[in-house]
């Protein structure tokens, strides 16, 4: 129910930007992008500080953007949202990045992680009622910049959320403290690049990181299965 309520709290909050997104003048729009930005940095850079195995979010990180580049997440990623923007016979800004970015924000954070195993173990939805509410708020200015792309990231967080909690349902004693706080910190990273990417600073193919979430799973269940 947690996940339901999040992406009909994106869904909503994309609508109203996009009902809206005429109000928006070009310098109010490039400054709400710019808040964004760096709003999403300091998210990403508070849950990144949360890592305990630095060496090994670093060595999840390059693996796993090593593994993204080869699958090219991001150009797939990419082709959807064009395919979506063709699809429905739309002519909005940039809807693959405001897919990509809402996607990606939406779906690595702490909450959506913590929430989803909460509500799986516990069937406590409350985290996830939260962090609907700010998603919700976060995909107005969001819509009304980037275009149609941000309601798609309700399915992302359908199958992303949705796939965590049923996961945590059936594998309740697996997920310890540790691998929640580094799987936040690898987030936190991801989210900070998508930062980066929305102050036009560089481009990170954030996308092609992905792989390195289950990646950090892995190697810290190897860690303790070796007993290092």
């Amino acid at each position: 129910m947690g996940t339901i309520i999040n992406a009909i709290a994106i869904l909503v909050g994309g609508g109203l930007g996009l009902l809206f997104r005429k109000g928006f003048s070009e310098r109010i729009a490039q400054t709400a992008l710019q808040v964004m930005g760096l709003f999403t940095l300091v998210v990403g850079l508070t849950m990144a500080i949360q890592g305990k195995e630095l060496v090994f979010v670093l060595i999840s990180l390059v693996l796993g953007g090593v593994l993204g580049e080869w699958i090219d997440i991001e150009g797939h990623l990419d082709q959807f949202g064009i395919w979506l923007e063709k699809r429905l016979h739309l002519e909005e800004r940039s809807p693959a990045k405001g897919f990509i970015y809402t996607s990606l924000l939406f779906c690595v954070g702490s909450m959506a992680i913590v929430g989803s195993i909460t509500d799986g173990i516990k069937g406590d939805p409350s985290i996830l009622i939260t962090k609907a509410m700010m998603d919700g708020i976060i995909s107005i200015p969001f819509a009304a910049t980037m275009g149609i792309g941000v309601l798609g990231s309700a399915v992302p967080i359908l199958v992303y959320q949705g796939g965590i909690t049923l996961l945590a349902w059936k594998l309740q004693s697996f997920f310890t403290p540790l691998m929640i706080s580094e799987l936040t910190s690898v987030g936190g990273i991801i989210v900070m690049g998508i930062g980066i990417n929305i102050l036009g600073w560089q481009k990170v193919r954030v996308g092609n990181l992905i792989p390195a979430l289950p990646l950090i799973v892995f190697i810290l269940y190897l860690k303790a299965w070796i007993g290092y």
